[in-house]
């Protein structure tokens, strides 16, 4: 899946926050500490607050 890096500092300032009504960021932290969130989120964005985009699957090891 695609999604769209964000630096630490913005996904503490997203968490919570609102994108749409009653729809909030919800930002992940993979294993390399970099953070994302999903395409759906991102278009809420300037294009100076994504660092890249990426294609990121989960480690089948940390699925539950």
């Amino acid at each position: 899946m695609i999604v769209a890096i964000i630096t630490e500092e913005k996904a503490g300032e997203l968490a919570g926050t609102e994108y749409g009504p009653g729809v909030q960021y919800n930002p992940v932290q993979m294993p390399d500490t970099r953070w994302f969130i999903s395409l759906v989120e991102a278009q809420y964005l300037t294009v100076g607050d994504i660092v890249d985009l990426i294609d990121y699957t989960p480690d089948s090891d940390l699925e539950p």
